[in-house]
């Protein structure tokens, strides 16, 4: 059935109203209905969301049936949104590290499934770009290339006045590396993505971080979900718990980023996403899939080898139930009414 939504922003500073019209089933919950006018609208990063009918709160857990929602209401989805709560994100981001804008800017998407410039056309700035963006703000302070909070400068000072000089235990600082990723698939052969003489991809890394956090960073500036993988630099593989310092990684280095790719791996993100909700068609678990791991859920289909259509994967795994255009965890919750179809 078809719905009208008011969107409105109801932050004073940044008010802002449309209009669009959705496509929901009456057994979606009000929160699976949020999440979709979410990545419609990509307003997914600003936080206090709520669907309205007639002025009153809908309770997310309640299905649009239950709440008396029929074709062609009318509903209200409100937003907090402001510069002052993307400036918090970023500087979450950042934490105590240096990073270049490029690399916050990709981090920024993987986390809050929108990009900061698709984040800054809701609050009506078309044409800002992240660098501007960030000079323009006082808590943070360029280094070369690299931003960093500059609060955290403040307070290294403040103690550094009050306490003992203390030996650090870590070296900081940024390095420059080329990165190539291998995938792996069971029954093909090994397929490298990219190569340091033909296509580098060059990132930049903290070495105080460890080999974990620099894995996540290739996965996501790569688009490669899949939660196994590997980090070689030559023929050594590198512990998780070290940093890259602490495993010989210099400036100009190549790693090589060995990832398993499995259906299985794919199978069990999916059952993630549909763990906490009742129900979703197939294109809203792609959509869902593609904003919690930061990947189309196609591309992954392809890159195990498969036909990009999800409905295909999911009818060929028992875990999961597709009945009338709904999918559901074989194992959960049963719905009595399936979706209505369009």
């Amino acid at each position: 059935m078809k719905v009208q939504v008011v969107i409105t922003n109801s932050n004073k500073a940044n008010a802002t109203s449309q209009t669009i019209e959705a496509t929901v089933g009456p057994t979606d919950t009000v929160l699976n209905v949020q999440e979709l006018i979410a990545s419609i609208t990509k307003t997914f990063s600003f936080p206090d969301q709520k669907l309205l009918m007639k002025g009153n709160v809908l309770p997310g857990n309640q299905r649009l049936s239950d709440c008396g929602v029929k074709e062609g209401d009318v509903l209200e989805f409100h937003f907090q949104g402001s510069e002052q709560t993307i400036v918090k994100q970023l500087s979450d981001l950042l934490g105590t590290k240096a990073m270049s804008p490029n690399e916050l800017s990709l981090l920024y998407s993987y986390k809050y499934a929108v990009s900061f410039s698709d984040a800054m056309k809701v609050l009506g700035s078309a044409d800002c770009q992240l660098r501007s963006f960030l000079q323009a703000q006082k808590c943070f302070v360029f280094q070369g290339d690299c931003v960093k909070l500059a609060q955290s400068t403040e307070k290294e000072v403040q103690l550094s006045t009050c306490l003992p000089p203390i030996k650090e235990d870590k070296v900081h600082g940024i390095i420059q590396v080329n990165v190539a990723v291998e995938v792996h698939v069971a029954g093909k052969s090994p397929e490298l993505l990219s190569s340091d003489e033909d296509d580098d991809v060059s990132i930049r890394l903290e070495i105080s971080d460890t080999v974990a956090r620099a894995k996540e960073i290739i996965a996501a500036n790569q688009q490669m979900p899949f939660p196994h993988r590997d980090l070689l630099l030559g023929d050594k593989k590198l512990g998780d718990a070290l940093t890259p310092s602490e495993s010989g990684v210099t400036e100009g280095a190549l790693l090589v980023m060995m990832v398993y790719a499995s259906q299985a791996s794919l199978a069990q993100q999916l059952e993630q996403v549909l763990s906490k909700r009742s129900a979703l068609s197939s294109s809203e678990l792609g959509l869902h899939y593609c904003q919690r791991f930061g990947t189309p859920v196609g591309q992954v289909l392809r890159t195990l080898g498969l036909h990009s259509n999800l409905g295909r994967f999911l009818e060929g795994h028992s875990q999961f139930s597709v009945k009338g255009g709904c999918v559901t965890l074989a194992n959960g919750p049963k719905l009595t009414n399936p979706p209505l179809q369009q």
